[in-house]
């Protein structure tokens, strides 16, 4: 059985600790023990830590070697429209362990009213659903969570293929626009009700690529998980 996997901060003469929240929780809830030992990572590196002291506020480990790191994901930055935070919070968890690299809420006009003023309440429980998300998932590093912006302030920092997630069947597969000579990928995600199409102007002139999932419609979240399952699957070759 693969061991467990935590993020710490830093580790300092050979020493790592978690406190607070983390610590609490392998203690009350994984029942960690003096004397195991965990895959520790601080985002650069990978460790293996042995538990030193476990208190519900403190679990410190000692570190008895610097493992090798795994192979870098390939680069793809999520810009996902707001929609229903129950759904919401479910593609966050699904595309952590599928490798995403970082994810930026849009806000678009067809967002549900009030979701723009009540995502920054949330970002606290999004960071903990990435974080539990990329230790299950064993990952070296975790995806950057960026705060909720208007879809013209998200576009200007995308880079590399940019493609647009589109649920029309009259456009190329995801698949058919995958170039081997990409870099990185962005990827935009429409709200639940879709486009307006004020924004799908704006969002052509930026040079974003319409791309298809198939033949069927799918929700927000399930377009997502699959696009980046997809790319996860194709970047494999690359690595």
């Amino acid at each position: 059985m693969a061991r467990r996997l935590f993020y710490i901060d830093e580790v300092r003469r050979d020493h790592a600790e978690l406190r607070d929240e983390d610590a609490h929780h392998l203690v009350r809830v994984l029942r960690v023990e003096v004397g195991q030992v965990y895959e520790l990572s601080d985002q650069t590196s990978l460790y293996l830590g042995k538990v030193e002291t476990a208190h519900k506020g403190l679990v410190s480990f000692h570190i008895q070697e610097k493992l090798p790191c795994p192979p870098d994901l390939f680069p793809v930055t999520l810009y996902a429209s707001l929609f229903k935070f129950d759904h919401f919070e479910w593609m966050l968890e699904k595309v952590t362990e599928l490798g995403v690299t970082a994810i930026q809420p849009v806000i678009a006009e067809r967002s549900d009213k009030g979701l723009d003023l009540a995502a920054p309440k949330r970002m606290e429980r999004w960071q903990r659903i990435v974080l539990e998300s990329g230790q299950q998932s064993r990952r070296l590093r975790l995806p950057m969570l960026s705060a909720a912006v208007r879809l013209t302030k998200a576009m200007e920092g995308a880079a590399g293929s940019k493609l647009l997630l589109d649920e029309q069947r009259n456009v190329p597969s995801l698949l058919a626009r995958l170039k081997p000579s990409a870099e990185e990928i962005s990827l935009l995600l429409g709200p639940e009700g879709g486009w307006t199409d004020r924004e799908r102007e704006v969002i052509a002139g930026a040079g974003w690529q319409a791309c298809s999932l198939g033949l069927t419609v799918l929700r927000a979240e399930t377009a997502a998980a699959a696009a980046l399952a997809v790319i996860s699957a194709w970047s494999l070759d690359r690595i």
